[in-house]
């Protein structure tokens, strides 16, 4: 399961909350500029793992920090993995 948030400038603190978790600094974080994705200025953070551990993210997180609506982050998510997928075949052209 994942869940997607977007966080302003003044929110970005929080990714290291996050990481510094002992049970959510474990699951897989990945962060993005929002330009790529039409959203300048904030920061993309994705968070998969158990679905028992989203209670634990809000928490860290706070009010007024929720995941996007699930269709948005659907897109972002391919796109992430796109861009994942494009990078790992790069990587296999580099050393293959």
């Amino acid at each position: 399961m994942f869940k997607i948030y977007k966080l302003t400038s003044d929110q970005k603190k929080m990714i290291e909350k996050l990481l510094s978790d002992d049970v959510v600094g474990r699951q897989t974080i990945i962060q993005k500029d929002g330009s790529g994705f039409n959203s300048p200025g904030s920061t993309i953070v994705v968070v998969e793992g158990p679905e028992n551990i989203f209670a634990k993210v809000t928490e860290i997180l706070g009010p007024g920090i929720n995941p996007i609506p699930e269709k948005e982050a659907a897109e972002i998510y391919r796109k992430i993995k796109e861009e994942e997928e494009n990078a790992e075949g790069g990587m296999g052209f580099l050393f293959g």
